[in-house]
């Protein structure tokens, strides 16, 4: 059984072996297609996982900059929003002509009213920011 398995292994290696060395123009342009399919599905998951960081990245300032308004720290909050905007522009500039780049500019608009109205020392109502939530909820990949 052990020799059966070994001939069958050489006769399969022998035939890979015979095929490259009549065809190696064919093989290698397989070679070089499979080589291009995989590092273009490699990039395209990479921008999604870039995406996908910078939005929670945004989510996770917006949040924190709620929790500041609720202690009523309003530097703290706006600086938080800040940074909320920032990686809103990021993911903007991952994808300027994505499908998501429309939805998350409208948001980032909301967030920055609401970012200026906290430099000014005003207050937010409790239902802007969970409508701010839940947009920001709503643009996430």
């Amino acid at each position: 059984m052990k020799i059966l398995r070994m001939l069958i292994l050489l006769g399969i290696v022998f035939g890979l072996g015979y095929y490259t060395g009549q065809k190696p123009d064919v093989v290698k342009q397989r070679l070089r297609d499979l080589s291009g399919q995989v590092l273009e599905n490699t990039i395209g998951y990479d921008q999604d996982t870039n995406l996908q960081r910078q939005m929670l990245a945004a989510k996770d300032g917006f949040l924190e900059g709620r929790a500041y308004l609720l202690d009523h720290h309003f530097e703290e909050a706006s600086g938080e929003f800040e940074r909320a905007l920032h990686h809103l522009d990021q993911a903007v500039e991952l994808d300027p002509q994505g499908p998501l780049a429309q939805k998350i500019q409208i948001v980032k608009q909301k967030v920055r009213e609401a970012q200026q109205s906290l430099a000014q020392g005003h207050n937010l109502p409790p239902h802007v920011l969970d409508e701010l939530r839940q947009e920001l909820q709503s643009v996430m990949p």
